[in-house]
């Protein structure tokens, strides 16, 4: 009988959909659809044990993650009977995997039946009811409240809003003098690393520490209070940056006599050196 073949398929495919559901109808569903699946194995579709047991096996294997065997575990006893039926009905090498499935429900069944807390009440120490905040040294407890001072240079201070507007123009005619001065100083070479070091020193230390003992001044008196000899903060500033300014024309003075000498030592050498080969070729 040819027919029974397709409609073995038709309830193989309907048995892969439901042999996963748990509970009462799911097991009456599967199993009414796994006897038809038998019957029409007598009747001639032998070959549809094979799909339906691999199925009813991978169920198995997925239900033995917990105790397939326990009490009211329904569904795990309606697969392993299943499977057994299906091997029994042509299917014989279902049983060994169904055995490996069944020894793996026993295994995760036993683990399960360990009473809980055993391991807590025998660790040490023992879990503590609230968590324990270590004591901050009362030294450094004031330190998380101040941020870190920041490094400063004459191009921010230059531009402080609390800097009165010439000064700030000095500030920053200085800052654009000391630029220039070390991009010439540069081009001397090794021979101007001393000149190089009073230029750094007058941008970053000498402009930077003047700038900041004014700012340092209450804002109220720096402008209007005198005193040194009549001068106010905001004329000892200026006066500073003007020396500074001084300072780094004087050593620019010096970085181009530097350069002047080197070209005459230069000019020198060229000149005795050809000099002496233009007089020795005369001579020839």
């Amino acid at each position: 009988m040819w027919i029974v073949h397709p409609i073995a398929g038709l309830l193989l495919a309907m048995y892969a959909g439901v042999v996963w559901q748990k509970g009462h109808d799911g097991n009456r569903r599967a199993i009414i659809l796994a006897v038809l699946m038998l019957m029409l194995t007598v009747l001639g579709a032998g070959w549809v044990v094979h799909p339906a047991a691999g199925i009813t096996l991978a169920a198995c294997f997925a239900f033995a993650g917990g105790n397939i065997l326990k009490k009211h575990s329904n569904h795990g006893l309606r697969v392993l009977a299943t499977a057994a039926a299906f091997g029994v009905f042509g299917a014989g090498w279902v049983f060994i995997p169904l055995v490996v499935a069944t020894a793996i429900s026993l295994m995760n069944g036993s683990k399960s039946t360990k009473p809980k807390g055993k391991a807590v009440a025998n660790s040490w120490p023992p879990p503590l009811a609230w968590p324990v905040t270590q004591p901050v040294p009362q030294a450094f407890s004031h330190m998380g409240a101040q941020p870190m001072p920041q490094p400063q240079n004459l191009t921010v201070l230059s531009q402080h809003p609390r800097l009165p507007s010439d000064s700030a123009k000095r500030a920053k005619a200085l800052n654009l003098q000391c630029f220039e001065a070390l991009a010439y100083i540069d081009e001397r070479g090794p021979a101007g690393d001393k000149l190089r070091f009073e230029v750094e020193q007058i941008q970053h230390d000498f402009a930077v520490e003047a700038i900041g003992a004014y700012l340092a001044l209450s804002p109220a008196r720096a402008d209007t209070s005198p005193l040194r000899d009549g001068r106010t903060g905001q004329d000892l500033l200026n006066e500073q940056l003007d020396l500074l300014s001084d300072g780094v024309h004087a050593v620019m003075e010096r970085a181009e006599e530097l350069g002047a000498e080197q070209i005459l030592a230069s000019h020198a050498f060229v000149s005795q050196k050809f000099a002496q080969q233009k007089t020795s070729e005369l001579q020839l």
